[in-house]
């Protein structure tokens, strides 16, 4: 349960982060499918960041995830590490260039 709490927290916190280095105009959303629903809106951006995990979180309760399913979901836990790690590397760029 709680790589998929993991997810909840990363894909709020990568959304958030994801929107303001937008709205500054220090990123890019390098995923093509998820660039496309921002044109259409951050509403249905910060929707699918937030329902998807929960989605995950009220399946485990049915069923806990175990075998391979449970691989991948600590695989996609990883893989969101490593985009809030690239989150960190361009705040702290950001504050270095404008300090």
């Amino acid at each position: 349960m709680r790589f998929c709490l993991f997810l909840l927290a990363a894909g709020i916190l990568d959304a958030v982060l994801t929107h303001l280095g937008m709205a500054f105009g220090i990123v890019e959303e390098a995923n093509p499918m998820m660039k496309i629903v921002i044109e259409k809106s951050w509403s249905y951006f910060y929707f699918i960041k937030i329902f998807l995990p929960l989605i995950l979180l009220g399946i485990y309760f049915l069923r806990p995830i175990k075998g391979r399913i449970r691989i991948l979901l600590v695989s996609a836990c990883v893989l969101y590490l490593s985009v809030l790690v690239y989150h960190l590397v361009w705040m702290v760029l950001y504050l270095n260039i404008s300090v």
